[in-house]
Protein backbone atom coordinates (compact mmCIF):
# COMPACT_ATOMS: atom_id res chain seq x y z
CA UNK A 1 0.00 0.00 0.00
CA UNK A 2 2.66 2.53 0.81
CA UNK A 3 4.02 1.89 -2.59
CA UNK A 4 1.13 2.71 -4.29
CA UNK A 5 0.24 5.61 -2.51
CA UNK A 6 4.11 6.80 -3.30
CA UNK A 7 4.12 5.89 -6.95
CA UNK A 8 0.57 7.91 -7.39
CA UNK A 9 1.88 11.32 -5.07
CA UNK A 10 5.14 10.58 -7.59
CA UNK A 11 3.04 10.81 -10.97
CA UNK A 12 0.92 13.47 -9.11
CA UNK A 13 3.54 16.03 -9.15
CA UNK A 14 5.22 15.21 -12.28
CA UNK A 15 2.01 15.56 -14.12
CA UNK A 16 0.83 18.48 -12.16
CA UNK A 17 3.53 20.47 -14.18
CA UNK A 18 2.18 19.59 -17.77
CA UNK A 19 -1.29 18.49 -18.12
CA UNK A 20 -4.76 19.59 -17.18
CA UNK A 21 -6.38 18.67 -13.98
CA UNK A 22 -8.91 16.99 -15.86
CA UNK A 23 -6.08 14.81 -17.63
CA UNK A 24 -4.27 14.81 -14.61
CA UNK A 25 -7.14 12.35 -12.70
CA UNK A 26 -7.72 10.24 -15.68
CA UNK A 27 -3.97 10.01 -15.21
CA UNK A 28 -4.37 8.62 -11.21
CA UNK A 29 -7.14 6.37 -12.11
CA UNK A 30 -5.46 4.77 -14.68
CA UNK A 31 -2.56 4.26 -12.70
CA UNK A 32 -4.67 3.00 -9.46
CA UNK A 33 -6.02 0.21 -11.84
CA UNK A 34 -2.30 -0.82 -13.50
CA UNK A 35 -1.12 -0.64 -9.57
CA UNK A 36 -4.26 -2.89 -7.76
CA UNK A 37 -3.48 -5.32 -11.30
CA UNK A 38 0.37 -5.99 -10.22
CA UNK A 39 -0.43 -6.12 -6.53
CA UNK A 40 -2.80 -8.66 -7.18
CA UNK A 41 -0.82 -10.87 -9.94
CA UNK A 42 1.79 -10.73 -6.80
CA UNK A 43 -0.10 -11.86 -3.96
CA UNK A 44 -2.76 -14.11 -5.94
CA UNK A 45 -1.89 -18.29 -5.49
CA UNK A 46 0.17 -20.11 -7.72
CA UNK A 47 -2.01 -22.43 -9.96
CA UNK A 48 0.39 -22.14 -13.12
CA UNK A 49 3.42 -22.76 -12.02
CA UNK A 50 5.15 -22.65 -15.60
CA UNK A 51 2.62 -18.86 -16.08
CA UNK A 52 4.32 -17.49 -12.24
CA UNK A 53 7.74 -18.60 -14.04
CA UNK A 54 6.84 -16.86 -17.37
CA UNK A 55 6.07 -13.84 -15.65
CA UNK A 56 9.26 -13.45 -13.31
CA UNK A 57 11.86 -14.44 -16.12
CA UNK A 58 10.12 -13.69 -19.60
CA UNK A 59 9.29 -10.22 -21.39
CA UNK A 60 5.70 -9.76 -21.96
CA UNK A 61 5.26 -9.98 -25.85
CA UNK A 62 1.99 -7.28 -25.44
CA UNK A 63 4.93 -4.98 -24.32
CA UNK A 64 6.90 -5.76 -26.72
CA UNK A 65 4.03 -5.57 -29.36
CA UNK A 66 3.18 -1.98 -27.75
CA UNK A 67 -0.45 -3.29 -26.64
CA UNK A 68 0.13 -2.84 -23.43
CA UNK A 69 1.80 0.21 -21.33
CA UNK A 70 5.46 -0.53 -20.36
CA UNK A 71 6.25 0.58 -16.74
CA UNK A 72 7.94 -0.92 -13.62
CA UNK A 73 8.13 0.30 -10.12
CA UNK A 74 10.95 -1.12 -8.19
CA UNK A 75 11.62 -0.77 -4.45
CA UNK A 76 15.02 0.14 -3.86
CA UNK A 77 17.75 -1.64 -2.41
CA UNK A 78 21.35 0.32 -3.02
CA UNK A 79 24.79 -0.50 -1.41
CA UNK A 80 28.18 0.91 -2.27
CA UNK A 81 31.41 1.19 -0.42
CA UNK A 82 30.97 5.06 -0.97
CA UNK A 83 27.02 5.92 -0.12
CA UNK A 84 26.71 2.76 2.31
CA UNK A 85 23.20 0.62 2.44
CA UNK A 86 19.94 2.38 1.06
CA UNK A 87 16.45 2.35 0.58
CA UNK A 88 13.64 3.93 -1.90
CA UNK A 89 12.06 3.30 -4.91
CA UNK A 90 12.29 3.83 -8.92
CA UNK A 91 9.54 4.49 -11.32
CA UNK A 92 9.34 4.34 -15.05
CA UNK A 93 6.77 4.36 -17.68
CA UNK A 94 7.01 4.70 -21.28
CA UNK A 95 4.12 6.40 -23.50
CA UNK A 96 3.04 8.86 -20.78
CA UNK A 97 2.22 11.50 -22.58
CA UNK A 98 2.89 10.35 -26.07
CA UNK A 99 3.69 7.10 -27.76
CA UNK A 100 7.60 6.33 -26.91
CA UNK A 101 8.31 9.21 -24.36
CA UNK A 102 9.30 7.85 -20.90
CA UNK A 103 9.51 9.10 -17.29
CA UNK A 104 11.22 7.93 -14.87
CA UNK A 105 11.35 9.32 -10.90
CA UNK A 106 13.91 8.18 -8.50
CA UNK A 107 14.27 8.26 -4.64
CA UNK A 108 16.89 6.98 -2.35
CA UNK A 109 17.58 7.85 1.10
CA UNK A 110 20.32 5.92 3.09
CA UNK A 111 21.45 4.86 6.24
CA UNK A 112 24.18 6.91 6.58
CA UNK A 113 21.09 9.89 6.56
CA UNK A 114 21.70 10.93 2.84
CA UNK A 115 19.30 11.12 -0.27
CA UNK A 116 19.32 11.53 -3.68
CA UNK A 117 16.06 12.61 -5.88
CA UNK A 118 16.20 12.20 -9.68
CA UNK A 119 13.42 13.18 -12.74
CA UNK A 120 14.14 12.41 -15.89
CA UNK A 121 11.60 12.89 -18.94
CA UNK A 122 12.62 11.42 -22.37
CA UNK A 123 11.01 13.39 -25.56
CA UNK A 124 10.87 11.26 -28.68
CA UNK A 125 11.61 13.16 -32.27
CA UNK A 126 7.74 12.91 -32.70
CA UNK A 127 6.81 14.14 -30.01
CA UNK A 128 6.14 17.14 -30.86
CA UNK A 129 4.27 16.02 -33.83
CA UNK A 130 4.66 18.90 -36.54
CA UNK A 131 7.02 18.27 -39.57
CA UNK A 132 9.34 21.14 -39.18
CA UNK A 133 10.27 19.29 -35.73
CA UNK A 134 9.84 15.66 -36.58
CA UNK A 135 13.07 14.91 -36.36
CA UNK A 136 13.55 16.92 -32.98
CA UNK A 137 13.57 14.75 -29.80
CA UNK A 138 15.33 15.73 -26.20
CA UNK A 139 15.11 15.47 -22.41
CA UNK A 140 14.54 16.95 -19.21
CA UNK A 141 16.55 15.96 -16.23
CA UNK A 142 17.02 17.17 -13.06
CA UNK A 143 18.21 15.60 -9.49
CA UNK A 144 19.57 16.47 -5.56
CA UNK A 145 22.11 15.07 -3.79
CA UNK A 146 24.16 15.09 -0.51
CA UNK A 147 26.38 12.13 -0.52
CA UNK A 148 29.33 11.67 0.82
CA UNK A 149 32.34 11.70 -1.73
CA UNK A 150 36.06 10.65 -1.53
CA UNK A 151 39.28 12.81 -2.43
CA UNK A 152 42.31 11.53 -2.50
CA UNK A 153 44.41 13.86 -3.74
CA UNK A 154 44.88 14.72 -7.40
CA UNK A 155 47.29 12.16 -10.36
CA UNK A 156 47.77 8.28 -10.50
CA UNK A 157 50.04 7.87 -7.12
CA UNK A 158 48.06 9.11 -4.55
CA UNK A 159 47.76 6.92 -1.48
CA UNK A 160 44.68 5.04 0.09
CA UNK A 161 46.09 6.49 3.21
CA UNK A 162 44.96 9.65 2.67
CA UNK A 163 41.44 9.40 2.33
CA UNK A 164 39.30 12.42 2.92
CA UNK A 165 35.52 11.83 2.78
CA UNK A 166 33.66 15.69 1.92
CA UNK A 167 30.18 16.43 1.39
CA UNK A 168 28.77 18.41 -1.21
CA UNK A 169 24.78 19.09 -1.88
CA UNK A 170 24.58 19.11 -5.49
CA UNK A 171 21.45 20.59 -7.94
CA UNK A 172 21.91 19.94 -11.37
CA UNK A 173 19.46 20.48 -14.67
CA UNK A 174 19.93 19.12 -17.84
CA UNK A 175 18.10 20.19 -21.07
CA UNK A 176 19.93 18.82 -24.05
CA UNK A 177 18.08 18.48 -27.87
CA UNK A 178 18.90 16.22 -30.71
CA UNK A 179 17.63 16.70 -34.24
CA UNK A 180 17.72 13.22 -36.22
CA UNK A 181 20.23 14.16 -39.42
CA UNK A 182 19.40 10.08 -40.07
CA UNK A 183 17.97 7.18 -38.49
CA UNK A 184 21.60 6.66 -36.77
CA UNK A 185 22.92 10.20 -37.02
CA UNK A 186 22.19 12.83 -34.42
CA UNK A 187 23.11 16.07 -33.33
CA UNK A 188 22.33 18.32 -30.21
CA UNK A 189 22.42 21.47 -27.78
CA UNK A 190 22.34 21.15 -24.19
CA UNK A 191 22.18 23.69 -21.69
CA UNK A 192 23.39 22.86 -18.12
CA UNK A 193 22.97 24.16 -14.98
CA UNK A 194 24.84 22.62 -11.56
CA UNK A 195 24.77 23.96 -8.03
CA UNK A 196 27.94 22.41 -5.89
CA UNK A 197 28.17 23.99 -2.16
CA UNK A 198 30.98 22.01 0.10
CA UNK A 199 28.97 21.41 3.56
CA UNK A 200 31.63 19.13 5.31
CA UNK A 201 34.91 18.20 4.88
CA UNK A 202 36.34 15.35 7.08
CA UNK A 203 39.41 16.40 9.55
CA UNK A 204 41.08 13.26 8.51
CA UNK A 205 43.39 13.20 5.02
CA UNK A 206 44.84 15.16 2.65
CA UNK A 207 41.79 17.54 1.43
CA UNK A 208 41.44 19.56 5.03
CA UNK A 209 44.93 20.50 4.19
CA UNK A 210 44.57 20.73 0.34
CA UNK A 211 41.42 22.66 0.51
CA UNK A 212 42.67 26.22 0.05
CA UNK A 213 44.62 25.58 -2.77
CA UNK A 214 42.02 24.09 -4.56
CA UNK A 215 39.19 25.05 -7.17
CA UNK A 216 35.78 25.37 -5.78
CA UNK A 217 36.64 25.12 -2.24
CA UNK A 218 33.41 27.63 -1.46
CA UNK A 219 31.11 25.50 -3.79
CA UNK A 220 30.17 26.44 -7.63
CA UNK A 221 27.32 27.81 -9.64
CA UNK A 222 28.05 26.52 -13.28
CA UNK A 223 25.84 27.52 -16.61
CA UNK A 224 27.27 24.68 -19.51
CA UNK A 225 26.57 24.55 -22.99
CA UNK A 226 27.25 21.53 -24.98
CA UNK A 227 27.39 20.01 -28.40
CA UNK A 228 27.11 16.64 -29.26
CA UNK A 229 27.47 14.79 -32.26
CA UNK A 230 25.88 11.02 -31.67
CA UNK A 231 25.95 7.87 -34.05
CA UNK A 232 23.49 4.56 -32.33
CA UNK A 233 23.02 1.88 -34.83
CA UNK A 234 21.71 -0.36 -31.48
CA UNK A 235 18.97 -2.66 -32.05
CA UNK A 236 17.97 -1.65 -28.13
CA UNK A 237 18.92 1.07 -25.62
CA UNK A 238 17.90 -0.96 -22.51
CA UNK A 239 19.14 -4.29 -23.95
CA UNK A 240 21.65 -3.89 -26.86
CA UNK A 241 22.42 -7.60 -27.95
CA UNK A 242 24.48 -5.73 -31.59
CA UNK A 243 25.10 -2.12 -32.87
CA UNK A 244 27.58 0.34 -32.04
CA UNK A 245 27.19 3.83 -30.23
CA UNK A 246 29.47 6.45 -30.59
CA UNK A 247 29.09 9.89 -29.29
CA UNK A 248 31.88 12.85 -28.88
CA UNK A 249 30.76 16.11 -26.98
CA UNK A 250 31.98 19.34 -26.01
CA UNK A 251 30.86 21.72 -22.95
CA UNK A 252 31.73 25.07 -22.28
CA UNK A 253 31.53 26.53 -18.95
CA UNK A 254 31.96 30.24 -19.02
CA UNK A 255 31.96 32.82 -15.69
CA UNK A 256 28.40 35.09 -16.08
CA UNK A 257 25.81 35.24 -13.58
CA UNK A 258 27.79 34.12 -10.24
CA UNK A 259 29.43 31.59 -11.76
CA UNK A 260 33.24 31.28 -10.88
CA UNK A 261 34.27 28.57 -12.78
CA UNK A 262 35.31 28.86 -16.87
CA UNK A 263 36.51 25.53 -18.34
CA UNK A 264 36.28 23.17 -21.48
CA UNK A 265 35.39 19.46 -21.22
CA UNK A 266 35.62 17.07 -23.91
CA UNK A 267 34.25 13.53 -24.21
CA UNK A 268 34.47 10.54 -26.61
CA UNK A 269 32.27 7.30 -25.59
CA UNK A 270 32.05 4.69 -28.30
CA UNK A 271 29.93 1.32 -27.18
CA UNK A 272 30.16 -1.92 -29.27
CA UNK A 273 27.78 -4.81 -28.94
CA UNK A 274 28.06 -7.77 -31.27
CA UNK A 275 26.78 -11.52 -30.38
CA UNK A 276 29.32 -14.36 -29.90
CA UNK A 277 28.53 -17.35 -31.87
CA UNK A 278 25.60 -15.39 -33.67
CA UNK A 279 23.68 -16.36 -30.56
CA UNK A 280 22.08 -13.37 -28.67
CA UNK A 281 22.63 -15.16 -25.23
CA UNK A 282 25.91 -14.66 -25.06
CA UNK A 283 27.01 -10.99 -26.07
CA UNK A 284 30.23 -9.31 -26.36
CA UNK A 285 29.93 -6.09 -25.04
CA UNK A 286 33.22 -3.23 -24.58
CA UNK A 287 32.96 0.30 -24.07
CA UNK A 288 35.74 2.92 -24.62
CA UNK A 289 35.86 6.42 -22.74
CA UNK A 290 38.13 9.66 -22.92
CA UNK A 291 37.40 12.80 -20.76
CA UNK A 292 39.51 15.78 -20.81
CA UNK A 293 38.88 18.98 -19.09
CA UNK A 294 40.70 22.48 -19.05
CA UNK A 295 40.86 25.64 -17.23
CA UNK A 296 39.18 26.55 -13.92
CA UNK A 297 37.69 23.22 -13.22
CA UNK A 298 36.68 22.61 -9.68
CA UNK A 299 38.29 19.82 -8.00
CA UNK A 300 34.32 17.68 -7.45
CA UNK A 301 34.37 18.03 -11.50
CA UNK A 302 38.19 16.57 -12.45
CA UNK A 303 37.68 13.40 -14.31
CA UNK A 304 37.78 10.61 -11.91
CA UNK A 305 38.18 6.58 -11.52
CA UNK A 306 36.26 4.42 -9.38
CA UNK A 307 32.59 3.62 -8.59
CA UNK A 308 30.03 1.59 -10.46
CA UNK A 309 30.90 2.67 -13.76
CA UNK A 310 34.43 2.64 -14.29
CA UNK A 311 37.26 0.61 -12.80
CA UNK A 312 34.83 -1.19 -10.51
CA UNK A 313 36.72 -2.51 -7.56
CA UNK A 314 38.26 0.73 -6.97
CA UNK A 315 36.63 3.83 -4.67
CA UNK A 316 34.76 6.36 -6.72
CA UNK A 317 37.10 9.44 -6.90
CA UNK A 318 39.82 6.96 -5.73
CA UNK A 319 42.21 8.80 -8.92
CA UNK A 320 41.35 12.17 -10.32
CA UNK A 321 43.41 13.90 -13.05
CA UNK A 322 42.20 16.50 -15.94
CA UNK A 323 42.60 13.53 -18.37
CA UNK A 324 41.10 10.20 -17.55
CA UNK A 325 40.91 7.03 -20.62
CA UNK A 326 39.57 3.85 -19.36
CA UNK A 327 37.68 0.91 -20.55
CA UNK A 328 35.30 -2.24 -20.31
CA UNK A 329 35.50 -5.11 -21.37
CA UNK A 330 31.89 -7.53 -20.32
CA UNK A 331 30.72 -10.96 -21.65
CA UNK A 332 26.82 -10.94 -20.98
CA UNK A 333 25.60 -14.26 -20.83
CA UNK A 334 21.62 -14.17 -20.77
CA UNK A 335 20.27 -17.17 -18.44
CA UNK A 336 16.21 -16.00 -19.24
CA UNK A 337 15.30 -13.02 -20.85
CA UNK A 338 15.06 -10.97 -17.93
CA UNK A 339 17.94 -12.31 -15.86
CA UNK A 340 21.71 -11.89 -17.22
CA UNK A 341 24.99 -12.89 -15.77
CA UNK A 342 27.99 -11.00 -16.75
CA UNK A 343 32.21 -11.09 -16.18
CA UNK A 344 33.97 -7.99 -16.40
CA UNK A 345 37.82 -6.36 -17.03
CA UNK A 346 37.39 -2.52 -16.52
CA UNK A 347 40.97 -0.36 -17.27
CA UNK A 348 41.85 2.90 -16.75
CA UNK A 349 44.27 5.67 -15.45
CA UNK A 350 43.83 9.57 -14.87
CA UNK A 351 46.73 11.56 -16.20
CA UNK A 352 47.65 15.34 -16.25
CA UNK A 353 48.29 15.74 -20.21
CA UNK A 354 47.63 13.81 -23.16
CA UNK A 355 51.61 13.74 -23.59
CA UNK A 356 52.08 11.79 -20.17
CA UNK A 357 50.20 8.62 -21.10
CA UNK A 358 51.91 5.55 -20.33
CA UNK A 359 50.23 2.08 -20.95
CA UNK A 360 52.17 0.62 -18.23
CA UNK A 361 50.51 2.81 -15.75
CA UNK A 362 47.03 1.18 -16.61
CA UNK A 363 45.05 0.25 -13.31
CA UNK A 364 43.27 -2.66 -14.33
CA UNK A 365 39.74 -4.46 -12.25
CA UNK A 366 37.51 -6.95 -13.20
CA UNK A 367 34.57 -8.75 -11.18
CA UNK A 368 31.31 -10.44 -12.19
CA UNK A 369 27.87 -9.71 -11.60
CA UNK A 370 23.96 -10.40 -12.10
CA UNK A 371 21.48 -8.41 -13.48
CA UNK A 372 17.68 -8.45 -13.36
CA UNK A 373 14.87 -7.01 -15.29
CA UNK A 374 12.11 -6.12 -13.28
CA UNK A 375 8.56 -7.25 -14.20
CA UNK A 376 6.03 -6.21 -15.84
CA UNK A 377 8.07 -3.86 -18.10
CA UNK A 378 11.84 -3.81 -19.11
CA UNK A 379 12.65 -0.18 -18.32
CA UNK A 380 14.72 -1.16 -14.77
CA UNK A 381 17.30 -3.26 -14.63
CA UNK A 382 18.90 -4.25 -10.85
CA UNK A 383 22.38 -4.79 -10.73
CA UNK A 384 24.94 -6.68 -8.19
CA UNK A 385 28.25 -6.38 -9.28
CA UNK A 386 31.36 -7.65 -7.54
CA UNK A 387 34.88 -5.81 -8.36
CA UNK A 388 38.17 -6.68 -6.98
CA UNK A 389 41.29 -4.62 -7.56
CA UNK A 390 44.77 -4.69 -5.98
CA UNK A 391 43.15 -2.66 -2.96
CA UNK A 392 40.63 -5.10 -2.01
CA UNK A 393 36.79 -6.47 -3.17
CA UNK A 394 33.80 -4.40 -3.82
CA UNK A 395 30.34 -4.99 -3.54
CA UNK A 396 28.04 -2.48 -5.02
CA UNK A 397 23.84 -3.21 -5.05
CA UNK A 398 22.23 -0.65 -8.01
CA UNK A 399 20.43 -0.26 -10.88
CA UNK A 400 20.96 0.13 -14.73
CA UNK A 401 23.90 -1.77 -17.01
CA UNK A 402 27.72 0.14 -16.68
CA UNK A 403 26.72 0.78 -20.41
Amino acid sequence: MRKKLFSLLLLQIFSSFFISAKENNKLIEKTKKTVEKVTKKIAEPITDPKAAFSYWFDFDPRIERGEKTNFNILPLVVSSPERGFGLGLQFAQESLLRQKDIVRIRTIQTLKNKSSYRFIYQLPPSFFKHRLFDRVGGEIEMGYENYGRFYYGIGNHTMQEDESEYIPEFFDLKIPLLYGLTPKISAGLSLNFQNWKVVEVSQSGVLKKELPSLIGKDGSRLYTTTFLLRWDSRNSKTNPSQGTFAEGKVEYSKKLLKSEADFTRSTLEMRGFHPILQKEDHIFGVRLFLDYKSGDVPFYLLPELGGIFFNRGLIEGRFRDTLSVSGNWEYRLKIFQRLHWAFFVDAGNVYSEFKTIQIKRIKITGGTGMRYYVPPGNLLLARIDGGYSSEGLQIYLTFDHPF
